[in-house]
């Protein structure tokens, strides 16, 4: 809260319409005589021009906190320099915004008041963890958790609890997350009855639901906070919550509905006058557009987003329109405009220590070398990649390194405990059994053995869930490390000898030509390797999805009728990773064969399951074969041997003019 005089002033206000707000508040300003009051203003109208004009909110602060600290007037330089930490963080400014915070802290704490001290630590809490510095944000969180406690401020305490799920959210911990949203959520309904935050957490809790796939829990939840922000004309969170409904219709690919919800949001955002996120819902737009491949229209939107964010100045958002206009530059193969953007969005990840989106960045830069042919350029920025990823790997290994020794150090204090409350446990029994020995001995028998079958059971459970959690994360770690280095590597390799090919066209590049096919070869390979180890492919869906997608890459071009049947396929059937590899390789083998050398005109693919039976038949209406005589083939016969491998039935049958048709019957468990 401002004081009481700045108060009356902003009350003043309420019927005057937003866009005249800062206009009103700069006159108020500029009649005001005292220099408290005056400060104070400042501060309002740095809140006031948070979203639609970022860079004279920051202005207008640092306007309050020289006068304030000029007058040494301890309330003036906390509001402001709240103030000026909020609007540098909407800016992702987030180091300076913690300078300013830490001044805020200062001044809070010469006012002797317990509540903005917490307001401090949440919001000191909330930069940390926009600069994934998650320990530094639990501390200040904590800090602030404990004094807004103390002090029954269940305003700031909702807010925190709000910052926290926000830190489960970027650590993809979404359980944690929705467990403070819904303690957020608890607050504002009751003590607080505050609408505005209600509708803030269903959004919230919608937002969890929606990323973990959860697509109905999902659109309930954006539409409980549709329902309530209208019920009060809640315009911001009507807004947000047209634009979660339309994150949620995007994932389940119906795009339609999902630009409508965001033309919603982006009438009221522009009503508002809030710039920053109708310039961030732009961006929203040209992604669905660019999934449903109409890249003009992606480009178009992509453009009208950095127009906006330009007039504000977001630095962030700018960075991010770059990158976007860069790639749909490159996918319309308009490669100099896509190189122009790109580079663009390169600085400007720099400026703003964005490490993920300059290796975006970096990556989309040599495809585009690579596309014009300028393959040593390409390399170039392909090594800046790996350098860059490699220095990501390494910091968050130090991270990991500091977070795992933290936990053995509050192992070791949690064991010290268990053994002093044991302790304390015998004395108290010893005293029983001086009573009664008989009853004490009986008594101390059965706790023996309960607590013996709770540990048992407890050691067997921990035991078995850290297994599978080690062996996913190997699995992830080795999939990331084919992908990133092995595929970087392959990748340096085959554009270093179509680099050497290109500055020699008139030598012998025929050895040159082999290590580009090769390379090109163990690419393709390595990739199939990748997508069998990775536990996010664990599905029989996903394994369907991969296999359509081959089928359409290899028989469309060669204008080969083929039909995809499915029968009785169960959601959720799941296979493991040698399972995945090598029925899709046999799929894959079989495909190419009926490409290649059976001259058909068509090709029908079945899947049925029965139960933990899949049957898998590929048949073709080509010039067939003699299955005796060709067995013998390197592709037939390593077909039988992954199917051997699998314990599963393998069937070929074909004879010359009436086709060919292999089946394998796969048993799973």
């Amino acid at each position: 809260m401002k004081n009481l005089l700045a108060s009356l002033f902003v009350l003043q206000l309420c019927s005057i319409g937003f866009a005249q707000k800062a206009d009103s508040l700069q006159v108020l300003i500029q009649n005001t005589k005292t220099d408290t009051t005056k400060a104070i203003l400042f501060s309002v109208l740095a809140d006031e021009l948070t979203k639609t004009n970022p860079q004279q909110s920051i202005e207008a602060a640092q306007a309050g906190l020289a006068l304030a600290t000029r007058i040494k007037f301890d309330r003036g330089v906390f509001e402001t320099s709240f103030s000026l930490a909020s609007a540098l963080q909407g800016q992702a400014y987030y180091d300076s915004a913690i300078l300013y915070f830490q001044i805020a802290e200062v001044a809070a704490s010469n006012l002797q008041n317990i509540s903005a001290q917490a307001k401090v630590y949440s919001g000191l809490g909330h930069s940390f963890m926009r600069k994934s510095n998650m320990d530094s944000a639990r501390y200040y969180l904590d800090k602030g958790l404990a004094l807004a406690q103390s002090v029954n401020n269940y305003r700031v305490e909702a807010g925190i609890y709000n910052n926290y799920g926000n830190v489960y959210l970027e650590e993809s911990n979404y359980q944690q997350a929705l467990d403070y949203f819904i303690k957020a959520a608890k607050l504002y309904e009751n003590p607080l009855q505050d609408t505005y935050g209600q509708c803030l957490a269903l959004s919230n809790i919608g937002n969890i639901e929606y990323r973990l796939g959860n697509y109905n829990k999902a659109l309930n939840y954006a539409s409980q906070s549709m329902k309530l922000a209208k019920q009060e004309s809640l315009v911001p969170q009507i807004g947000y919550a047209h634009k979660l409904l339309g994150r949620i219709y995007r994932q389940q690919k119906k795009y339609d509905s999902a630009l409508l919800e965001y033309e919603q949001a982006q009438k009221l955002y522009l009503q508002l006058g809030d710039v920053r996120s109708a310039a961030e819902l732009l961006q929203n737009v040209g992604n669905i557009y660019f999934d449903k491949e109409q890249h003009a229209a992606a480009l178009k939107n992509y453009t009208e987003s950095l127009t906006l964010a330009r007039k504000i100045s977001n630095k962030a958002i700018i960075a991010y329109a770059y990158s976007a206009i860069g790639q749909a530059n490159y996918v319309l193969k308009n490669n100099n405009a896509a190189l122009l953007y790109l580079d663009s969005a390169r600085i400007a990840a720099k400026g703003l220590n964005n490490a993920y989106l300059l290796m975006d960045t970096y990556q989309a830069i040599s495809a585009t070398y690579e596309a014009i042919g300028d393959y040593k350029k390409a390399l170039s920025v392909t090594q800046q990649f790996v350098e860059l990823k490699d220095s990501l790997t390494q910091a968050e290994n130090r991270a990991l390194m500091e977070e795992t020794q933290a936990r053995y150090e509050l192992e070791k204090k949690q064991a010290q405990i268990d053994l002093l409350q044991k302790n304390n446990e015998l004395i108290l029994l010893d005293a029983r059994r001086q009573q009664a020995i008989q009853t004490g001995a009986f008594t101390a028998l059965v706790l023996t053995l309960v607590i013996g079958v709770l540990l048992i059971n407890r050691y067997r459970t921990t035991a078995r869930a850290k297994r599978m959690a080690e062996i996913e994360a190997v699995r992830n770690e080795i999939a990331r490390d084919l992908h990133d280095d092995i595929g970087s590597t392959l990748s340096t390799i085959n554009i270093i000898s179509k680099l050497a090919m290109n500055e020699n066209p008139s030598g012998n590049n025929t050895q040159l030509s082999r290590i580009a096919d090769q390379s090109s070869k163990t690419m393709e390979s390595m990739s199939d390797i990748v997508w069998s180890i990775n536990p996010a492919n664990d599905s029989l869906e996903k394994v369907l999805v991969k296999m359509k997608v081959f089928a359409a890459e290899i028989l469309e071009p060669l204008n080969m009728q083929y039909r995809f049947l499915e029968t009785g396929v169960e959601s959720g059937t799941t296979l493991h990773a040698k399972q995945r590899k090598n029925l899709f390789l046999i799929f894959k083998e079989a495909i190419n064969n009926a490409a290649k050398y059976s001259g058909a005109t068509a090709v029908t693919i079945t899947f049925r399951q029965n139960h933990k039976i899949i049957t898998m038949s590929i048949t073709d209406n080509g010039i067939g074969f003699d299955s005796q005589l060709t067995l013998n083939g390197n592709g037939l016969r390593n077909m039988e041997v992954r199917a051997h491998d699998l314990q599963a039935k393998f069937l070929l049958k074909s004879e010359k003019g009436l086709g060919t048709t292999i089946m394998v019957e796969l048993p799973i468990t």
